[in-house]
């Protein structure tokens, strides 16, 4: 009995001391070894908590891929979904990959409406992804005298051009509701300090 808590009691210390070098790595900017640490860490005592240490070192060493993929993990804990979605947003963002990002900011602020930086994040995957799709339907337009390609269809008169469903305009209505809040708790909190006249929130 005494040498298994023993041995539980070894595990931990050395996933704690894992996870501190691990730490100190990330807070020196050194990602590669940081993630190594949380690596071990996590194989010595599997947690979300390490799943999400380690997912957020790997995809700052570059690893973005495999890092949103650990990151899946850690969202099982219900402390860390909201902060595991937005560290995987921010990967997918630096990936160009937009509607990944979009998505996960979403959900993000969903969990935590509040969330200053995944709503400014989340305006700028959805402006990137509206210059991308712009530089894109700009790229296959051909000037005149160009060769080859089909031309733009004229709409005919009295007949109206089809319209196409935005598929960001949930992502758009999601991010003018949180910044209406927004305004409203700062309204309140105005209101509030004015008639208490104290410091603080």
């Amino acid at each position: 009995m005494i040498a298994v808590l023993f041995a539980v009691w070894l595990q931990s210390t050395n996933s704690r001391a894992a996870t501190a070098r691990g730490v100190a790595a990330y807070q020196k900017k050194d990602y590669g070894t940081a993630a190594s640490q949380f690596a071990n860490a996590n194989q010595l005592q599997p947690a979300a908590s390490s799943a999400f240490n380690l997912g957020t070192a790997q995809i700052a060493s570059g690893k973005r891929e495999e890092g949103s993929a650990t990151l899946a993990k850690a969202m099982n804990d219900r402390a860390l979904r909201a902060d595991a979605l937005y560290n995987r947003g921010n990967s997918a963002l630096a990936s160009n990959a937009y509607d990944y990002a979009i998505r996960d900011y979403i959900d993000t602020l969903k969990l935590r409406p509040g969330y200053a930086n995944a709503k400014r994040n989340l305006e700028i995957a959805l402006l990137k992804k509206q210059q991308m799709q712009q530089s894109k339907s700009g790229g296959q337009k051909n000037p005149q005298g160009g060769n080859g390609g089909p031309k733009p269809q004229q709409p005919t008169a009295g007949k109206q051009p089809e319209q196409k469903p935005q598929p960001d305009s949930s992502a758009e209505a999601l991010l003018r509701a949180v910044q209406q809040q927004e305004q409203e708790e700062l309204q309140r909190m105005k209101k509030a300090r004015a008639s208490n006249q104290r410091v603080g929130w």
